[in-house]
């Protein structure tokens, strides 16, 4: 299995460099894994 490749990153909320697994499009924002998990709604458990 290949390795993701990873690109480096600033998170547009808190301005931490990060890395994410895609290019980064200046058109849109990126966050970093805290940032992210807090803008995303929790997952429903059935």
């Amino acid at each position: 299995m290949a390795e993701k490749e990873m690109h480096k990153a600033v998170c547009s909320e808190c301005g931490q460099e990060c890395e994410v697994p895609f290019k980064p499009d200046p058109n849109r924002p990126v966050y970093c894994r805290e940032c992210w998990s807090k803008k995303r709604p929790p997952r429903r458990r059935y």
